[in-house]
């Protein structure tokens, strides 16, 4: 992934001026243009595909995607920096973004040096202004959807893994519930074993990061453990692919970590450290 630095967003923007003027093919520009402002033209042509501001169109020739004419159409060179670091965020992912969920301080402190300067020349470095405002309210939401997609994508991983198990250990395919929806409070609907056809339903959490990590209980899914007649918590820690292992938990051994409610108080999630079950947890 190519990253992102104020010359290289400005060659970009060069680019699309470019091929707005004359017509381009990426051949032209490799072997009859060495650089684009300050820039490798190699480089500002990863760039600008990545971010989808240019196209080959039937022709072989360079055009302006609608991102491209768009950026070209934003105003001046602070406002394309801001949308630029959007298509950026949203577009490769990469990891700086994940900082702006805790704010503008944390992500100036930890965002690549390149970024940084990006950010101070886009003029949301500093002040509140309505466009500053916007755009991080924007790049945290990016934040908060590239994490939500990861963690889904962590928390499938266990639910596959406990489906595999459970059609081996009892002979029958049991129900991947999570899938259809998530109001249930369980992930899986499996059986008490091969001769015991009581329902079993099972809450399943995912770590990649072994006892260091956390799992997150919402009430939904105790007070769902609580009535079920048989329910099951299936604890992975996946932090090494080859040698998963599991913790298959009770609902007592759950509810020791469960806080009560006081007077008007009422909790809603609690978190609960993985290396308060390292004892349990088993390869496969």
């Amino acid at each position: 992934m190519i990253d992102l630095s104020p010359g290289l967003a400005q060659a970009g923007f060069e680019l699309l001026g470019m091929i707005g003027r004359q017509g381009l093919t990426i051949k032209d520009m490799l072997e009859g243009l060495g650089r684009v402002g300050a820039m490798p033209t190699r480089d500002v042509l990863t760039l600008t595909q990545s971010l989808d501001w240019i196209q080959v169109d039937t022709d072989g020739m360079l055009a302006s995607t609608a991102a491209g004419i768009r950026l070209s159409e934003a105003g001046d060179y602070a406002a394309r920096l801001r949308l630029a670091l959007l298509d950026h965020a949203m577009l490769l992912s990469p990891p700086w973004v994940q900082n702006a969920r805790a704010g503008r301080s944390r992500t100036l402190s930890f965002a690549p040096m390149g970024i940084q300067q990006v950010l101070v020349e886009a003029g949301v470095a500093e002040g509140v202004g309505q466009d500053v405002i916007a755009f991080w309210d924007r790049l945290a939401a990016l934040a908060r959807g590239q994490r939500d997609e990861r963690l889904n994508a962590i928390g499938r991983l266990g639910e596959r893994l406990t489906f595999e198990q459970e059609a081996e250990r009892t002979g029958r395919t049991p129900r991947w519930a999570a899938i259809d929806s998530n109001a249930d409070g369980y992930d899986i609907l499996s059986i008490v074993a091969a001769d015991d056809p009581r329902p079993l339903s099972i809450e399943v959490k995912t770590t990649t990061i072994g006892v260091a990590g956390d799992l997150i209980l919402t009430r939904h899914e105790w007070e769902t453990a609580r009535m079920a007649a048989v329910h099951r918590f299936d604890i992975w820690d996946v932090s090494r692919s080859d040698a998963p292992r599991l913790a298959c938990l009770g609902v007592d051994a759950i509810g020791a970590h469960v806080p009560l409610d006081r007077e008007r108080g009422r909790w809603e999630q609690v978190t609960i450290p993985v290396g308060s079950f390292e004892q349990q947890l088993q390869p496969i």
